[in-house]
């Protein structure tokens, strides 16, 4: 049973055949600028580029603060401000949201 009959293939090969002649061939297609390709990058994407440049300089781990806590907290001297904290976190959050 047929639901459909657009034709037999040699016609959807002959349709498809005909609209390759009608479309310009890559080499007319190619930029005027000799063939190079260009790249321009927004204003955002290249702050983005000199964020993540300056962020590989940072160490992940500053050792230093590391060590100062533990000091603290094996001295019981460590109190942890609760405020800073949930600003830092938000901070954060608002970063994650801007990327």
């Amino acid at each position: 049973m047929k639901i459909n009959s657009y034709g037999s293939i040699p016609d959807i090969a002959k349709a498809y055949s005909s609209q390759r002649k009608d479309r310009p061939s890559a080499k007319q297609d190619a930029p005027a600028n000799g063939g190079e390709d260009t790249l321009e990058l927004s204003v955002q994407a290249r702050e983005m580029q000199d964020v993540k440049a300056a962020l590989k300089d940072v160490g992940e781990v500053r050792e230093e603060k590391v060590e100062q806590i533990k000091k603290e907290i094996r001295e019981g001297a460590y109190r942890l401000d609760f405020g800073k904290t949930a600003e830092g976190m938000i901070e954060e959050r608002l970063l994650d949201k801007k990327a």
